[in-house]
């Protein structure tokens, strides 16, 4: 069966505009079903996780769906998928833990075909560290 590519395309909002972003971040050309999915989200009773009423309740399921489905997508334990404000934050949070074990002898090697928020943590975690 052929692709379709026009159908393909029409859950791309940001493709009738006639650009294509080839930059990887999540936001950049977001898919209508998951515009949608956080829209519903986030304008549902929502609050901090935990058990009490509907707003926490409804604030852990997303964490707790959001885990399983990215580790059913990875193959992996859901225990050991994040969940953060975004992937810049994650990444500048882990780059500032791994980076308290180096030394002045220690290289990052980052490219410029990278986002720049996967460059820019680990060159800043480099220059305190020295």
């Amino acid at each position: 069966m052929p692709l379709d590519v026009e159908s393909l395309r029409s859950h791309f909002p940001s493709l009738a505009s006639g650009i294509a972003h080839f930059d990887g971040p999540g936001g950049t050309q977001t898919p209508r079903v998951v515009g949608q999915a956080i829209a519903d989200t986030l304008t549902g009773p929502l609050s901090i996780r935990g058990s009490s009423v509907a707003s926490e309740r409804n604030a852990d399921q997303a964490v707790l769906s959001f885990r399983s489905a990215m580790a059913d997508f990875l193959n992996a334990d859901p225990s050991g998928i994040v969940y953060g404000r975004s992937a810049t934050q994650l990444t500048y949070d882990f780059a500032k833990h791994l980076s308290t074990g180096w030394g002045p002898d220690d290289e990052v090697v980052v490219t410029r075909l990278d986002h720049d928020c996967n460059v820019r943590p680990w060159v800043q975690a480099a220059e305190r560290r020295g």
